[in-house]
């Protein structure tokens, strides 16, 4: 970790950047996005990228988290908020447009999420006069108190890397703490990824009165622009002939079988009192027979709450 924060020149500052800014307040298709630049950004000739974003009110969980058990899947059911699954690792985050979503693209060597958060908080704490530090789990904290206002994720694929960070400006933290309160955490048994509760939970409107999100972003491409010799600042929505591949990509981040099916194989107490294993989201057996009335069928918790 220190020594990736270390490694920064003169020649990895002086290099060409590409900022991709996304009014799109879909998760699926700024994911969908983010995925087609993972693969087809040209660092060579446009430099990193920096993708910007906020979506509509989202739970995001990890690659290799259990759905059920990181959301609370009615709430969000009830209340009309999305529920999606990331392409990375990590654990489960809540967006709104009260939340700022940032994602570095870079090459498998430049990549230091250290580094890159250092950055970010520096110039965060200038412009605003606060005080947020990146800790050891690469989370940016909102001192004093230990408030986590960003949590981290990446992806490694074929020699290139991004790393993508929340970053809360202005949210309404009761009702973020409702929508990742799952009512299974004594039900479900599972080896899934979980997530790491934080100490506690913070935004930067608790500092900084009125402050907003095209405020926050704003000071997060400057900081990015400030260590590229050129830049270019480009529309997501703009780029054309990609059309093709992010349908691809969101299709798949849509699907039943990504967003749930894609959950760690585990066992459900139901309410009935029976054990279910399940994997793929299929419930596969029940009190361990592999016969019966529901074996077989996608696991639904209206069915079995």
């Amino acid at each position: 970790m220190v020594s990736c924060v270390n490694a920064a020149s003169k020649a990895a500052l002086a290099r060409l950047g590409t900022v991709y800014i996304s009014n799109n307040r879909s998760i699926f298709a700024n994911l969908a996005f983010e995925q087609w630049a993972l693969q087809y950004h040209d660092l060579e000739n446009n430099g990193d990228a920096l993708i910007v974003w906020s979506n509509d009110p989202t739970v995001v969980v990890g690659r290799h988290q259990n759905a059920w058990l990181e959301a609370n899947v009615p709430f969000l059911d009830q209340n009309g908020i999305t529920l999606a699954r990331r392409f990375s690792g990590g654990g489960t985050v809540y967006h709104d447009y009260g939340n700022l979503n940032i994602s570095l693209l870079t090459t498998h060597k430049n990549h230091c999420r250290p580094r890159n958060l250092r950055k970010f908080a520096e110039a965060l704490n200038r412009h605003f006069g606060v005080n947020i530090v990146p800790n050891e789990r690469d989370d940016m904290i909102l001192q004093p108190g230990d408030r986590k206002i960003s949590g981290t994720a990446a992806r490694i694929s074929r020699g290139r890397a991004y790393h993508h960070f929340t970053l809360l400006v202005d949210a309404d933290l009761p009702f973020l703490k409702k929508t990742l309160k799952s009512p299974w955490v004594e039900k479900i048994q599972t080896n899934a990824t979980r997530s790491v509760p934080a100490k506690a939970v913070g935004c930067l409107a608790q500092e900084v009165v009125g402050v907003s999100v095209e405020e926050v972003q704003n000071v997060v491409l400057d900081a990015f622009r400030s260590s590229c010799v050129k830049s270019a600042v480009i529309q997501a929505e703009d780029q054309s002939g990609i059309a093709g591949e992010l349908a691809k990509n969101e299709a798949e981040l849509r699907s039943w079988d990504w967003i749930f099916g894609h959950s760690p194989k585990f066992t459900v107490m139901l309410k009935d009192g029976r054990s279910a294993h399940v994997e793929k989201g299929v419930i596969r057996a029940v009190d361990g027979e592999i016969s019966g009335d529901i074996v077989g069928s996608r696991y639904d918790y209206k069915l079995f709450m």
